[in-house]
C-alpha cells in the first residue's frame, strides 16, 4: 500500500508540472518529484512565487545550473548571511559524487537576480549569484603554500603571498532565456564572462585582442571590449579552484565532485533586506554592479 501510494503521489507530480510547467526543462520535474516525495523543500519555491511570480519562478527553478568543481574544491557556495568561513562551507571531498550540504551542516545556496524584458520584446534574464567565503586566483600556488612540508616555511608564505588571496567572492552564472525558448548561458571569470571551456580564453582578458594594424608612427595592436561569451546552456557550470572562475561545460569531467541543481536552495536577492544588503563586504556585491540592472554588460565589475 505504501508503495502504491508513493507511485500515485509521484504520477501526481508528474501531471502537474507538465499541467503547469509545460516549458522547463528535466531539473524541475526532478526537483518536484524530491521535494514531494523525499526531502521537502522548507517553503522555498513559494518564497520564489512570493518574489517573481509564478511562471518566472517556474523558470528561475527549472533551469537552475549544476555546479561542477574542480579537482581540490572543497568550498559549497553559501548563504552569507549565516556562513563566511571554510569551517561552515567546506565540504568533503567525495570525488565524483553530488554534494549539496558542508560538513557543518550548510547547505549549498544560490542567490537569483531576474531581469524580465519580455513584455518589451526582449529575453528573460536570471542570474545565479554564488558567495563563497574567500579567493585565491592562484590555486596552485594557493595549494604548494598548504603542502605539509612547505607550510609555515619561508617558500609557503612566499606561495602564499603569490596566491593573490582576498577575502569574500561573489561569482555568477547568467542565463538568457530567449521569446523562442532558447536558452544562453556565461559565467564570470575574472572581471569578464566566459562560456565554453577554450584555451586562451580571451573573456579573462581585461580586453579582447586583435591583430595589429599600421597606422602613422607604426603598428599599433588593436583593442575591443570582450564578448559577451553567451553560449548554448548545457545545465551545467563549472567552480575552478581558488578563484571560483566560471564557464559553461556540457557537464562534469570524470571524477568531479558536484551539487546537482536540483539540490540547491535559491534565495532571490531582491527579497533582502536593507541592513542585510548593507554587509560589507571585501568586494563588490551583486546589487552594487552594473550588470546588476544591465544583464548584457561584458564586465562584471
Amino acid at each position: 500500500m505504501e508503495w502504491t501510494a508513493v507511485v500515485l503521489l509521484v504520477a501526481l507530480v508528474v501531471g502537474a508540472v507538465g499541467a503547469g510547467v509545460a516549458a522547463v526543462h528535466a531539473p524541475g520535474l526532478a526537483r518536484a518529484i524530491r521535494c514531494a516525495v523525499l526531502a521537502g523543500c522548507g517553503g522555498e519555491d513559494r518564497a520564489l512565487e512570493r518574489v517573481y511570480g509564478a511562471d518566472v519562478a517556474a523558470h528561475v527553478r527549472a533551469w537552475a545550473p549544476g555546479l561542477a568543481y574542480e579537482r581540490g574544491t572543497l568550498v559549497l557556495p553559501v548563504d552569507f548571511r549565516h556562513c563566511r568561513s571554510h569551517r561552515c562551507a567546506d565540504a568533503a571531498a567525495a570525488h565524483g559524487k553530488d554534494v549539496w550540504r558542508s560538513r557543518a551542516g550548510r547547505r549549498a545556496t544560490v542567490f537569483t537576480r531576474v531581469v524580465d524584458r519580455r513584455a518589451r520584446g526582449g529575453a528573460l534574464y536570471v542570474q545565479y549569484w554564488a558567495y563563497y567565503p574567500d579567493s585565491t586566483w592562484n590555486g596552485s600556488a594557493l595549494a604548494l603554500s598548504r603542502a605539509p612540508l612547505v607550510r609555515g616555511t619561508p617558500l609557503g608564505r612566499l606561495a602564499g603571498r603569490a596566491a593573490g588571496r582576498h577575502a569574500d567572492d561573489w561569482e555568477s552564472v547568467e542565463l538568457r532565456i530567449g521569446r523562442d525558448g532558447t536558452v544562453m548561458a556565461r559565467a564570470s571569470a575574472h572581471g569578464g564572462y566566459a562560456g565554453r571551456p577554450r584555451w586562451p580564453n580571451l573573456n579573462e582578458l581585461p580586453v579582447e585582442p586583435r591583430l595589429p594594424r599600421r597606422r602613422a608612427g607604426g603598428l599599433r595592436l588593436e583593442r575591443r571590449r570582450r564578448t559577451a561569451a553567451w553560449t548554448q546552456s548545457g545545465g551545467w557550470a563549472r567552480v575552478s579552484r581558488g578563484s571560483h572562475a566560471g564557464g559553461i561545460p556540457s557537464g562534469p569531467r570524470e571524477g568531479e565532485r558536484r551539487t546537482a541543481s536540483n539540490g540547491i536552495v535559491l534565495v532571490p536577492l531582491e527579497s533582502l533586506s536593507a541592513s542585510e544588503r548593507a554587509t560589507p563586504f571585501a568586494v563588490v556585491p551583486p546589487w552594487r554592479k552594473p550588470v546588476y540592472r544591465d544583464p548584457e554588460r561584458t564586465a562584471t565589475s
